[in-house]
């Protein structure tokens, strides 16, 4: 849940992620992934994924 919270950040680049929760030692593990650094050639390669994906379902 943190590797996804964290890459939310970055496809496509945001400031802000919504999420929910009732349960507060949750939301601080969340918090504490921002300080994570990603792997940019990975990240690179997901977005390249999706953008083919879109186009795919367009034709």
């Amino acid at each position: 849940m943190q590797a996804a919270f964290r890459a939310a950040y970055l496809l496509p680049p945001v400031a802000t992620v919504a999420v929910g929760s009732d349960d507060a030692e949750h939301l601080r593990e969340l918090v504490d992934t921002l300080h994570l650094n990603a792997n940019e050639e990975k990240v690179r390669q997901y977005r390249k994924l999706l953008r083919d994906h879109s186009r795919r379902q367009r034709a």
